[in-house]
């Protein structure tokens, strides 16, 4: 299938028309494609701010209380 050769975004948003149809096909099908582009790129800074949220929120107890619960139960279920 060929695409226009001619590039012309408007902003982000691409169209890609097929330049050839089937015979089988009475009508030509637009094929939109809309990309996101994330701009922050500090990975680890995102790191940072997740962990943070983690231990803020208290999901760090949740997960402590799971794994010792997890423990108990796989120990008192086990022969």
């Amino acid at each position: 299938m060929e695409f226009l050769d001619v590039y012309r975004p408007k902003s982000e948003l691409f169209t890609f028309l097929p330049l050839e149809t089937s015979a089988n096909l009475s009508q030509q099908h637009t094929v939109t494609v809309i990309g996101a582009i994330d701009k922050d790129v500090d990975v680890i800074a995102q790191m940072q701010d997740a962990f943070n949220n983690f231990i803020e929120s208290g999901q760090v107890w949740a997960l402590l209380i799971g794994f010792a619960l997890g423990y108990i139960f796989r120990n008192m279920t086990a022969y």
